[in-house]
C-alpha cells in the first residue's frame, strides 16, 4: 500500500486519538500507529490566517492529538512516561483558536 495518491482509503486507517481546537476551527486525528493521519479545517476562519499561523496551529492541534494517543497507551512500569489524560485535556483547552 502506498502513502500517496489514491492508494489509501479512509477505511485503511483506524483513528486511535483526536484533538480539536477550543473554537472548533482545526481538528487532527492520530492512527493506531501513532502517526497523524488527518487534519481538518472546520470553519472558514482559517482562510484569514497567514501561512505561518495556519502551520503553527495545525502542529499545535496535532501535538495534542499525539499526546492523547500516548496518554491512552498502557504504561507497564507504572512511571510517568506518558502525558496524563488531565494534562492532555488542559492542553486541548489551551488551543484557543
Amino acid at each position: 500500500m502506498g502513502v500517496t495518491g489514491d492508494d489509501v482509503e479512509a477505511s485503511d486507517v483506524r483513528v486511535a486519538a483526536s484533538a480539536i481546537s477550543a473554537r472548533r476551527t482545526v481538528a487532527a486525528e492520530v492512527s493506531e500507529s501513532g502517526f497523524v493521519t488527518a487534519v481538518r479545517f472546520l470553519k472558514d476562519d482559517v482562510r484569514r490566517w497567514d501561512a505561518y499561523t495556519l502551520g503553527r496551529r495545525v502542529v499545535d492541534v496535532a501535538d495534542v492529538a499525539h499526546d492523547r494517543y500516548l496518554a491512552n497507551q498502557p504504561n507497564p512500569d507504572g512511571g510517568q512516561r506518558y502525558p496524563s489524560q488531565e494534562a492532555v485535556a488542559d492542553a486541548e483547552r489551551g488551543l484557543d483558536f
